[in-house]
């Protein structure tokens, strides 16, 4: 191995390096150690965070700085958190921006969450503070509207509001010496809402006059606040003021007028503005006041001077109130109101109590009376009209102020003042025009007047004018006020009288005793317009006359001596039987329905068409009729019977024209063909004009009144024409359970009706009856019979209206021959009519059911519609030349419903028919010119 020896000079050099490294490091720690006794800037605090209210001016400080030589500070802000920071310099918005203490100014929150720090710097080096956040909240918005509230002395209610906020406490202030000082308002000086938004003032007085008000809000979460300006001035005015005090209306607080009469009121006011006036009016009676405006009555209401002109008064109110109000228009409080005007109106004369009329007998004193109230005494000055029906009138005497004058006295009277009117005029000076009463009738009553002052008794002396009647007397039984009506009782004996009268409302009772002469005595002594009543239980006899009303009570019967008439009312009650004799009793036109047990009910009370006997001499011989019966009628009930043992009533529904119906019943068959299967029971039907009817019978009879081969299941109306059963209804089963019933039946022709089973025989059975229009100048009839039984001739009649018809041809029956036939070859024009007349080999008769033809006509006609469901069609006409037409309704059997005579203008018109009383069926429209032209039209009612 070979060892190496460093040279010298690589020696010295090493050592060299070791003495400048170790060199360096000397120096090195003499450095360091210099460094340490030289030490920065020294803070004397760190600046603190500020959270303060915007618009005040907050401070950052770092306290006394501890430094060596030169210092300069300088503060920063961040707006980005402390990411970065620039230096700020006074101004507007910063102070001390290079001291110790930095003052922010009227600080905004713009500068809510900046940071701020403050850098030191002096020969020793440099210290930064740590950043101070700067929190800012928001102050309240507060009110910059400035205003004056004008009010007068005493005026309640003046204040202010401003809008509320939840987050807002208020406080209002208040400054009496214009701002130059404020307080704050509270309750104990009469404020109310002093701490709320909306602050109401005290009652206004003259010393509040000046006042400035304003308000301190504040938020309460920060307690930053804000204080308004003066909001408002409030300007205080003393009121208007009335010259005369309590007194200030003239020329008189009260003025005294007629109705219809002028009034004037005035007052004069001062005050501190321009004056607004206002006059109002009220009843004394009612509770308020209402504000007058200019009208036909009232002038100046808006002015000082009140002008009233032809005040009338409201009924049952004669004080009235006016007043007059100041004021200064749109200022609160700011009104002054006159002491109360009255209007007197006074009270024209009124008659209150009216005179009534006076019933008094033959020299019997009577009198008059009247109660009347007004403003002033009253005048009474009476008058008759001397019996000239109220035409002339005469004085009787002077008007008398005298309160006694309220009352006439005639004295004794006499029959010669009988009708005279009475009245009264009542006045008095002041006003006008007078009351006059009303026209009053004294009635004088001859002897013979029933008074019924006592009681019901025809035998009491003082019922009556004059004493109980005798044979002599004409008795009336009077429309007035008698508490008690007449009766002819079993006391009375015998009740005499030459005539008697019984007025419309008044009635007379027959319930026992006797009437002198009442068969004897001739009808014109009767003059029956009111009710008789004969209620006895035994028989009694009808006064031989017309009545108002008829009443059957009681038991027995009651013997029609006469025909008689009734216009309004018949009674049937109790157990008594109106028995007619050989006469007829009729309920005149516009009589009431009569009052009897309903048809399906059974009876004791009806009327018994005979003398009150069995047997055919003694059964159907009189009868009752009714008057004026058509569809608006219904059913009427016929309460009759043929014995007052037998009640056999009848229901007639007549939908045909209008017509009077008597009905009888007997207690016999109905003649003609009836063998065992009938009732022993004909009830006797006519018609006042024989035509037009078209009518439905329900006939009522007993299971005892039945013949041997009745059989109740099949049962039809059958009618006779006296000799022969000449028409009947289908079969069907009678109603009821002993009694029985059966309604059927559309009969155009009346006689004599029963019911029957299939016995009944009629002269030839049709199977069909036709017409045909052949050519426009011919008619073609057709007729089929079954042939069971051989005619002895047909005849065959025409119609040009279905009602009135004639003959026109007659074809002979043949054995075995079923079909016939005829041509009419002179028909005319329009609707024609066609039915056939049989004759049998007994000469007994029946029509056939009626067929119609429409032929070619001149005019031209139309129904508009022709099928409706309506109260009313129209018939088009379009007429050649002017004429009166006849216009008629049938249905297809012939019947009429409607006829009347119209004029037609030449050319188009259209004529409203009125069809609501008809039924749903087809119908024809006849129309007939008076050239004999006819059109017949086909209409359906559904």
């Amino acid at each position: 191995m070979n060892n190496f020896t460093l040279s010298a000079s690589r020696s010295f050099l090493r050592l060299l390096l070791q003495i400048i490294i170790c060199t360096l490091w000397l120096l090195c720690i003499a450095s360091a150690a210099f460094s340490r006794d030289k030490r920065a800037p020294v803070l004397g605090q760190q600046p603190a965070a500020q959270t303060v209210c915007a618009s005040s001016n907050p401070t950052f400080t770092i306290g006394t700085v501890g430094s060596t030589g030169t210092t300069s500070l300088q503060w920063q802000v961040s707006v980005n958190g402390g990411g970065s920071y620039s230096n700020i310099s006074d101004g507007a918005v910063f102070s001390g921006t290079g001291t110790s203490t930095l003052t922010v100014l009227n600080v905004s929150t713009a500068l809510n969450g900046n940071l701020f720090r403050c850098v030191v710097t002096d020969i020793t080096g440099t210290t930064t503070s740590d950043g101070a956040l700067l929190t800012v909240n928001a102050t309240p918005a507060v009110s910059s509207a400035a205003g004056a509230t004008t009010v007068c002395d005493g005026a309640t209610g003046a204040g202010l509001q401003v809008t509320n906020d939840a987050v807002l406490s208020y406080q209002w202030q208040v400054s009496t010496n214009n701002g130059a000082s404020w307080q704050n308002a509270t309750a104990g000086d009469g404020y109310t809402g002093a701490t709320t938004h909306d602050i109401t003032y005290p009652a206004a007085n003259l010393g509040m006059n000046g006042n400035l008000y304003r308000y301190i809000a504040t938020i309460t979460a920060t307690g930053c606040s804000a204080t308004s300006i003066a909001l408002d001035t409030l300007r205080v005015l003393s009121k208007p003021a009335f010259a005369g005090g309590t007194s200030n209306l003239t020329p008189s607080s009260i003025a005294t007028i007629c109705p219809g009469g002028n009034a004037f009121f005035t007052a004069n006011a001062t005050g501190a503005a321009a004056m607004a006036y206002q006059w109002q009016f009220k009843p004394v009676t009612s509770a308020g006041f209402t504000d007058l405006t200019d009208d036909a009555v009232f002038s100046g209401t808006q002015s000082n001077s009140l002008q009233i002109t032809g005040f009338t008064a409201t009924a049952g109110t004669n004080l009235y109130n006016v007043r007059l109000i100041a004021s200064y228009p749109s200022t609160l409080g700011c009104a002054s109101v006159t002491n109360l005007g009255t209007i007197n109106v006074r009270t024209l004369p009124s008659v209150t109590s009216q005179p009534v009329d006076t019933t008094v007998c033959a020299n019997s004193t009577a009198g008059f009376r009247v109660t009347a109230t007004g403003s002033a005494t009253l005048n009474y000055l009476w008058q008759t009209d001397n019996g000239t029906g109220g035409v002339t009138w005469s004085n009787i005497g002077v008007a008398s102020p005298s309160p006694a004058a309220a009352t006439l006295n005639l004295g004794a009277v006499t029959t010669a003042m009988n009708g005279f009117r009475y009245r009264v005029i009542v006045s008095h000076n002041l006003c006008a025009p007078p009351a006059t009463s009303a026209e009053r009738v004294l009635t004088v009553r001859r002897s013979g007047t029933w008074l019924g002052t006592v009681d019901t008794k025809w035998e009491e002396p003082m019922n009556w004018c004059g004493g109980v009647p005798d044979n002599t007397i004409d008795v009336l039984v009077p429309n007035f006020f008698p508490p008690n009506m007449p009766d002819i009782s079993n006391g009375t004996g015998t009740a005499f009288f030459r005539s008697i009268e019984i007025e419309n409302a008044a009635r007379l009772t027959i319930s026992g005793g006797a009437v002198d002469g009442i068969a004897s005595r001739a009808s014109n002594l009767y003059n029956l317009q009111g009710t008789v009543a004969y209620t006895a239980t035994v028989n009694q006899n009808i006064f031989p006359a017309n009545h108002g009303s008829l009443e059957i009570n009681g038991s027995g019967n009651k013997f029609l001596g006469s025909a008689v008439d009734v216009n309004h009312n018949l009674v049937l009650g109790g157990s008594a039987k109106l028995v007619t004799g050989t006469h007829v009793i009729t309920m005149k036109t516009g009589s009431n329905t009569i009052v009897a047990a309903p048809f399906t009910a059974p009876a004791t009370s009806w009327i018994v068409t005979g003398n009150g006997n069995a047997g055919a001499g003694n059964t159907g011989l009189g009868g009752l009729r009714i008057e004026q019966v058509d569809a608006a009628d219904g059913a009427v009930l016929f309460p009759i019977g043929p014995t007052p043992a037998a009640y056999n009533p009848i229901q007639l529904t007549n939908a045909g024209t209008v017509d009077n119906f008597t009905v009888a019943v007997n207690d016999q068959m109905i003649p003609g063909g009836i063998h065992a299967s009938g009732v022993n029971r004909t009830w006797l039907v006519s018609e006042a004009v024989n035509g037009g009817s078209n009518v439905m019978l329900s006939l009522k009879w007993q299971e005892g009144e039945e013949q041997s081969a009745f059989d109740r299941t099949e049962t039809s109306i059958i009618r006779s024409n006296g000799t022969q059963i000449v028409e009947m209804t289908s079969q069907a089963p009678a109603s009821g359970s002993n009694p029985y019933a059966r309604a059927d039946g559309s009969f155009n022709i009346l006689s004599q009706f029963s019911v029957s089973s299939s016995s009944a025989v009629l002269p030839v059975e049709l199977k069909t009856f036709t017409a045909k229009k052949a050519t426009n100048a011919s008619v073609g009839l057709t007729w089929n019979t079954t042939g069971s039984t051989e005619p002895k001739y047909f005849d065959v009649q025409r119609s040009v209206d279905g009602v009135h018809f004639v003959n026109i041809g007659k074809v002979k029956g043949e054995a075995g021959k079923y079909l016939y036939s005829y041509t009419d070859n002179l028909p005319g024009a329009g609707m024609v009519y066609y039915r056939l007349l049989v004759t049998g080999q007994q000469n007994e008769m029946a029509y056939s059911g009626i067929q119609s033809v429409v032929l070619n006509s001149a005019n031209q006609v139309q129904l508009r519609p022709s099928a409706t469901a309506g109260a009313i069609t129209n018939v088009y006409v379009h007429a050649l030349k002017e004429s009166v037409a006849s216009l008629y309704i049938t249905d297809i059997a012939g019947r009429m419903y409607h006829r009347r005579s119209i004029r037609l203008n030449k050319g188009e018109q259209q004529l409203p028919v009125f069809i609501g009383n008809l039924g749903k069926g087809v119908y024809y429209v006849h129309v007939k010119d008076g050239n004999g032209n006819v059109n017949v039209l086909t209409m359906v009612k559904w």
